[in-house]
């Protein structure tokens, strides 16, 4: 192989290995050992000399790592790779590991062995291969902690010290591990040789004192092991167990050093430094349980004095059942529990908290402590977790105390601090949060104060948990009616408004009461609930004359909500008084949406009136950027010109909208142009918007343009919600989001519902979701009922037809299979729809061409998006009413090709398979015999999943269809059916993939090609699992809150630098899989048992993933 002049790449390379440790003088042996246009001499790594890669002040690791990729892996030669490493070992010996993570790529210790005896043997042989490999693989596996098992299982004692001996030059930390896990795998007897060795060994080891924790816990190990066999060392050991206790029993097990365990129970500074605490909170660990049984036996007091103080209340339980069993003393536990509370609330009161510690243990009143209560300073300190909710219960007493802990004023923390001091998570657990704070008799006013506090402190899920709080407490209309918002923060007094809301009636002069409050968020709310009261009309029009102006806004905000054509003479009248201009602005805007909506035949404003409104004074100076430089050309439908200012005042509607959303005053101003014209002006004001870099504070043009740019406007929406979602500028992709669903477009709404299944912005994916949820709940559906009603039928009857006028002659377009179309002019079929011809009219054969031109793009846009929804019907279970399936699949055109394409079921109510069946072009229902059927009146259809039929079954159904030349629109009948084993059922992850290997920079193009998406970048860039999400179905909740319903996946791998560098990736290993309900929180949330999810989620799954990274099974 020629490699052309590699000698200034070496040297790069040798002097980055100078800065990771080597010794200097090493670098022109590298440099020379590593010409590739010249033999191997490994005489030459005699020369080197040999440091240790560990204990140096290691620098320029990224650059060594690239330098690594590009000269050593990127090649691919299996001789440059074996050089590299042999040097390694001759400049690092065993601690070359350190540097070998790019070459091997795997944080598996067998991946080690394995690339160190492949690229060793060709110099040192096969048999000091494997030793050197082995010395290499386990020091790896010793810093890996979690890898240990690596060098003690399968291995003896002296296997084990062979191993030390090996590392002790380079790495005496890993070394001595080693001697302690040879010790405790040592006969006294057959191995006293080796256990002399040892212990004369560490007998020379002058370790000093440790300075902070966790220093020097691998020597302490050591000794400990040793004075199994000898005391030599027992003064050190006491004396270094005065510092550092309380981590040393895990590091001994985690390291395969559980006998270590016995020299501890003997001492007395370990004992009483926090081992004891340790044996008792991992009782459950089947190796520790005689330890603990010992201290119960020797040390009985220090035993019952740990578990009335130190422990957490599980493991102060188990050591009283301990005590009970053995016939011993037992303190009552639960006196000693509440001890512990009534400390932590001593502890994190800054101030005496003497009256609330009476109050809590039920001696005082709320009264009389609630001022002491409220906002209370914290001296924050929590250091440890202390979980009374879940292991004792919402007592009585726990209320009192979670009440004392969530009004106390701990800042951004106070999410961590009360969950850390109580157990219970609020944000987690608010139904119950909120009736522990009303069962300790705190009022309204003062629960609403401490959740709203902790809600303002929250990272995440703010909105969802301010309404879960106001449904919790409108439970309690009693302590409601006497409550007081002003003197309440922000987020409180929403709650409160809220709250209000679910019986408003009730708290119709609480409502009004809050009028004049200034906060935008307690606005909204306020006109939310006053907008769907059109019987306040008379209290509604009082708010207009108000001095305040935040509420005169309430009183347009409402009167926005409900339409304006009852309030116009209301408006009429203040906008006449009004004297701000801003409010003016808003007036004029509603007068305008007034006149749409007159029906009473009096003489309404015109549309001119209402520009004149809209536009004098200056007022159009807002949206003067929008026409600088521009000449816009939009007509009247009678095709007159329409004026500059026309255009302003329609932008101004929107540009003056208290809450954004779609404007009454613009339809009606737009009801008198000319539609298309309309939709460019509006497609280019959008385009000026951008290339002014689309600022929120100008974001009603979003809405402007959705909702009046037609459907071509729907794709250049997508274009930049793409764009910004993938430029961090989520909040005004989701804004976008959230304007297309109220553009009223069908096609638009699709494409809504589209990305609420799959979007790679999480923020952009709930705005979607939310969006689609509001649509749904103001039309009483279901997400999934709204998702068949937006499916368009793009104008083609239930005849599968659609005309297109030119005047003088119409074309009749029917469409066929796969979406094919067939154009008729009277009885004679053309190709293609001509182009318009003298004869035709003018006007009208322009429009049909650019309408048919318009259709064959929806029609591609629309069968595309309903193949994905299907096929993720097929894989969610999504079952239809026999009504539901026909209206969407037999009326509609557009699906009708789907329908005839596929295989369906009918199933029972527990979701069971009934009987399949084929709908046919002639509209009857077939079963697999090919014999006509009839569909009951009352049941559900669904997809058929191959798993549910027997193999005869799908032979008949694939001979059905290819006699019919029927092709099914996705593979229905011949996908792969995977099924869970008995074992994987009851595991929370899934092992058939481990071990895979694939190249990075394929393994990411794949498996975003079909919808899984990369996780958050860690250390150095790198990411280590992929995920996605699949919602078979929402749920609206009373709370006014969305469940979503599904399933996540996760894969883990061995990670990968999530920016594609230079270079043409690097080999990854595939861990496990895992599945989560949806929303998952990668670090917090728990994964569900495999047997949770489907049989067709799975096979789905699993076959999706099978394609990309094949199998470790013969199939």
């Amino acid at each position: 192989m020629i490699y052309g002049d590699v000698s200034e790449s070496m040297t790069k390379l040798a002097s980055y290995l100078t800065e990771r440790g080597m010794i200097k003088s090493n670098e022109e042996i590298f440099v020379k050992y590593m010409d590739m246009d010249s033999p191997r001499d490994d005489s030459l790594l005699k020369k080197v000399k040999m440091t240790s890669a560990y204990g140096k002040s290691i620098t320029s690791f990224t650059n060594y790592s690239l330098a690594v990729k590009k000269w050593i892996i990127k090649p691919r030669d299996s001789e440059i790779k074996s050089r590299f490493v042999c040097f390694l070992w001759a400049a690092f010996g065993a601690s070359c590991v350190a540097n070998m993570m790019d070459v091997v790529n795997s944080y598996e210790s067998v991946k080690y062995y394995d690339v160190l005896l492949e690229c060793l043997t060709p110099w040192a042989g096969e048999t000091t291969a494997k030793l050197w490999a082995t010395a290499g693989a386990s020091i790896f596996a010793i810093l890996r902690a979690n890898e240990s098992k690596f060098v003690a299982e399968g291995r003896s004692a002296n296997e084990i010290a062979a191993i030390a001996d090996l590392v002790c030059e380079t790495n005496y930390w890993a070394a001595r591990v080693m001697y302690a896990m040879a010790l405790d795998k040592a006969d006294e007897k057959e191995d006293a040789v080796l256990i002399k060795k040892i212990v004369n060994y560490t007998a020379t080891i002058n370790e000093p004192k440790p300075v902070r924790n966790s220093e020097g816990w691998e020597y302490t190990v050591l000794l400990g092991e040793c004075l199994r066999f000898s005391d030599m060392g027992k003064a050190k050991f006491s004396e270094r167990c005065k510092y550092e206790v309380k981590n040393l029993p895990d590091f001994a097990l985690r390291h395969f050093c559980p006998k270590f365990l016995d020299s501890l129970d003997k001492e007395p500074a370990a004992i009483k430094g926090g081992y004891l605490r340790f044996l008792a909170e991992k009782h459950s660990v089947p190796v520790l349980r005689p330890h603990l049984e010992y201290m119960l036996k020797e040390h009985t007091d220090i035993f019952t004095n740990t578990m009335l103080h130190d422990v957490s209340v599980g493991a102060a339980k188990n050591m009283a059942e301990m005590l009970k069993a053995n016939g011993l003393p037992c303190p009552d536990v639960l006196s000693a529990v509440r001890e512990k509370a009534l400390t932590i609330v001593s502890n994190t009161h800054r101030d005496d908290a003497t009256d609330i510690i009476e109050y809590i243990k039920g001696n005082k009143p709320i009264e009389e402590v609630l001022d002491k209560m409220l906002d209370a300073p914290t001296s924050r300190g929590m250091s440890d977790t202390f979980d009374y909710f879940h292991d004792v219960g919402a007592d009585d007493f726990f209320c009192r105390f979670y009440a004392a802990e969530m009004t106390v004023n701990a800042g951004y923390s106070k999410s961590w601090f009360t969950e850390r001091a109580t157990g219970l998570d609020y944000g987690r657990n608010v139904s119950e949060g909120f009736d522990c704070l009303v069962k300790a008799g705190l009022p309204m006013n003062a629960i609403l104060s401490c959740t709203g506090d902790y809600i303002d402190n929250m990272y995440s899920k703010k909105d969802e948990t301010i309404a879960k709080t106001a449904a919790e407490a409108a439970k309690h209309k009693d302590l409601l009616l006497k409550t007081e918002l002003s003197t309440l923060s922000a987020i409180a007094r929403q709650i409160g408004i809220m709250a209000y809301g679910f019986d408003s009636e009730l708290f119709k002069d609480k409502l009004f009461a809050s009028a004049d409050d200034s906060s935008k968020a307690v606005k909204t709310a306020l006109a939310k609930i006053l907008g769907s009261q059109p019987a306040w009309k008379d209290d509604i029009i009082e708010l207009l004359s108000k001095k305040k102006a935040s509420a005169r806004e309430l009183a347009l905000a409402s009167i926005e909500r409900q339409g304006s054509a009852e309030y116009k003479e209301a408006l009429e009248a203040a906008f006449e008084k009004e004297k701000s201009a801003k409010i003016k602005d808003k007036i004029a805007v509603l007068i305008g949406a007034a006149v749409s909506g007159d029906t009473t035949g009096g003489a309404p404003l015109s549309a001119v009136d209402t520009v004149e409104e809209l536009t004098k004074g200056g007022k159009a100076k807002k949206v003067a950027w929008a026409f600088e430089g521009c000449n816009y050309s939009v007509h009247n439908a009678d095709g007159s010109d329409v004026e500059q200012k026309y255009l302003e005042a329609m932008l101004l509607c929107y540009a003056n909208m208290s809450e954004l959303g779609v404007s009454a005053a613009a339809n009606n101003l737009a009801d008198n142009l000319n539609t298309r014209e309309l939709n460019t002006f509006a497609q280019n004001v959008f385009g000026k918007w951008v290339d002014l870099g689309a600022q929120a504070k100008t974001k009603w043009v979003l809405y402007f343009a959705a909702i009046h740019g037609g459907e071509a406007m729907v794709d250049i929406l997508m274009q930049y919600i793409k764009q910004w979602g993938e430029n961090s500028r989520g909040a005004i992709a989701s804004e976008a989001v959230r304007a297309m669903a109220l553009s009223g477009s069908t096609t638009a709404l699709m494409n809504v519902d589209g990305m609420s299944r799959k979007f790679k912005n999480k923020m952009v994916r709930s705005a979607a979701a939310d969006a689609l949820s509001n649509a749904a709940k103001e039309l009483g559906l279901t997400t999934e009922e709204l998702a068949d009603k937006i499916v368009p039928d793009l104008g083609f009857d239930e005849n599968m037809c659609r005309e297109f006028d030119f005047g003088p002659r119409q074309f009749k377009v029917y469409l066929g299979t796969g979406n094919t179309l067939e154009i008729f002019c009277g009885d004679k079929q053309v190709k293609n729809l001509p182009k318009p011809g003298a004869n035709d009219d003018a006007e009208k054969a322009a429009n049909a061409a650019a309408d048919f031109k318009e259709m064959k793009k929806q029609l591609k846009t629309v069968a595309t998006n309903q193949k994905a929804r299907l096929e993720s019907v097929l894989m969610n279970d999504r079952k239809w009413s026999i009504e539901g399936w026909k209206a969407l699949f037999v009326k509609n055109a557009v699906m009708h090709g789907f329908a005839t394409g596929l295989i369906w079921g009918l199933y029972d109510a527990d979701g069971k398979l009934i009987q399949s069946f084929r709908y046919t072009e002639e509209g009857s229902f077939n079963t697999v015999d090919d014999d006509e059927t009839e569909l009951p009146e009352n049941g559900q259809i669904g997809l058929v999943h191959p798993l549910e039929l027997t193999k005869d079954d799908i032979e008949a159904w694939k001979e059905q269809l290819s006699d019919y030349e029927i092709e099914q629109p996705f593979p229905q009948l011949d996908r792969k059916i995977y099924t869970m084993t008995d074992e994987e059922r009851e595991f929370t992850e899934i092992l058939r993939f481990e071990g895979i290997e694939l190249n990075s920079l394929s393994l990411i193009g794949k498996l975003t090609k079909i919808g899984w998406y990369k996780g958050y970048a860690e250390d150095a860039g790198f990411f280590y699992y992929f995920w996605r999400e699949d919602i078979s179905s929402r749920e609206n909740l009373p709370d006014g809150t969305t469940v979503n319903n599904g399933v996540h996946a996760e894969l883990a791998f061995s990670g990968a630098s999530i920016v594609n560098y230079d270079f043409e990736g690097e080999d990854v290993s595939i861990e496990k899989l895992e599945l989560h309900r949806p929303n998952a929180d990668h670090y917090r949330s728990k994964p569900i048992k495999v047997g949770e999810v489907g049989d067709r989620y799975f096979s789905e799954l699993i076959m999706q993933l099978t394609a990309v990274l094949g199998t470790n099974e013969e199939e």
